[in-house]
């Protein structure tokens, strides 16, 4: 029995692995009693194998599965929450430039999410080919140098990762918005991180969401990732 018990153990624990919110516990506490009926009438491998692999039963208990995605206008605001580093730089980046031209009548150029580029001696890696010509951020320094990657790690990596842990971010949370897999599932932390990546395109990045032009509830890398941003439960 000693075994048995810990076979349903690692059973459900690796069911809720794949839930976020309230179906987590819940799946496991239903699991766990229906297992060990199983295991005491002499059936518990006949239940694990009706059941299948733990993602397949996993999926029964998501709450979330036939949720549709959240409205636009709820996402966009969470979205501006979760992005306040990089809302922040931004500004930074355009009192500097002003600041500049007031003193040495010198233009700027300014883009929302900054354009991302590198100079490597001579050379120059960038999303456009334009934009090393232009240099539009030569004269910003540690805020552009260091602020906007720090910015960027934060947009792309640790709300992917924050997502990827329960579905939420701050944002998310404040909005009682959840992102899950088109089956209602947790997502990997891969997934969390691929479906952000668009930020590294600079402004382009806003083409992640022409979607919503045609009525879409989706960004383009929601679907290429398959994923979904609901209403929490």
């Amino acid at each position: 029995m000693a075994d048995e018990r810990q076979i349903i153990d690692d059973y459900t624990e690796r069911v809720g692995r794949h839930l976020t919110g309230p179906a987590r516990e819940r799946a496991k506490a239903e699991l766990g009693e229906h297992l060990s009926d199983a295991a005491e009438a002499g059936e518990l491998d006949q239940a694990l194998s009706r059941l299948g692999k733990p993602e397949e039963a996993a999926a029964t208990f998501a709450e979330l599965r036939e949720t549709p995605p959240a409205p636009v206008d709820v996402r966009f605001i969470a979205v501006v929450i979760d992005n306040l580093p990089l809302v922040g730089v931004t500004i930074a980046l355009l009192v500097q430039g002003i600041v500049r031209t007031v003193e040495f009548g010198q233009g700027f150029g300014l883009a929302f999410p900054p354009w991302v580029y590198v100079e490597i001696g001579d050379g120059c890696v960038a999303v456009g080919p334009m934009i090393c010509n232009v240099a539009t951020y030569d004269h910003a320094g540690l805020l552009y140098s260091l602020g906007v990657p720090l910015a960027l790690l934060w947009s792309i990596v640790g709300l992917g990762l924050l997502e990827a842990r329960n579905g939420l971010t701050p944002g998310k949370h404040l909005m009682k918005l959840r992102v899950v897999s088109e089956t209602g599932l947790r997502i990997h932390p891969v997934t969390g991180v691929v479906r952000r990546l668009s930020l590294l395109l600079g402004p382009l990045a806003w083409l992640d969401w022409a979607p919503v032009v045609w009525g879409d509830r989706r960004r383009v890398l929601d679907r290429l990732t398959e994923t979904k941003v609901v209403r929490a439960k």
